[in-house]
Order: structure tokens, then sequence, then C-alpha cells
């Protein structure tokens, strides 16, 4: 995948959050994964890289793709806010071509 997208498309959050609640699908965090929330809105983020006991994310907006945040590995994806992210993986961006507008 060369440039990562700046939203998701109405599908592609339905099938993250379908991979996640109904298939069950399990998520090891690692650099270059996507993920969105739970939450009703169409923001993504991407893990720029896993180290040192740290998650660094950035969020996919182009306006603020510079400003890097980081979390705790260990509550990730199973403490406090954690449990809310949902992973997108690859192939659900890359079946849904370069839609991503929520036209």
């Amino acid at each position: 995948m060369s440039e990562a997208p700046e939203h998701l498309s109405y599908q592609q959050k339905l099938e993250a959050l379908s991979l996640r609640f109904y298939q069950g699908l399990k998520w090891t965090p690692k650099g270059g994964d996507f993920y969105t929330t739970s939450r009703a809105d169409l923001e993504l983020y991407q893990i720029v890289s896993v180290e040192n006991a740290q998650v660094k994310t950035r969020y996919c907006d182009k306006s603020k793709s510079d400003v890097i945040s980081s979390w705790p590995v260990d509550e990730f994806t199973d403490a406090g806010f954690g449990p809310k992210r949902v992973w997108v993986p690859d192939f659900v961006i890359v079946a849904s071509g370069k839609e991503t507008s929520n036209e």
C-alpha cells in the first residue's frame, strides 16, 4: 500500500467492526497497522512503531499527521480506552480500493 488513506469509508468501518465484534478477529498491534475506534465516525489512525513498551500512533488526517502519540503497550488494546480500538486490517483497505470518501 503506497499512501495511507486519510479516513475510512462507511463500508470499511462496517467491515472492521464486523471483523472485531462478529468474527472475533484477534489483533496483535504492530508498526504500520491501521485502526479506528468503535465511535460513530470514520477516523483512521496508524501505528508508527511498537518499541520500548510504547505504541506510537498518528492520526491519518493529513493536517495532523506529524503529531505522534504514545500509549503503554500493555494497555493499548486491553485497558482504559484500549478495548474501544478496532483494527482495520490492510485487506479491508485494499479490498475497498481507494474508495475512502463518505459521500
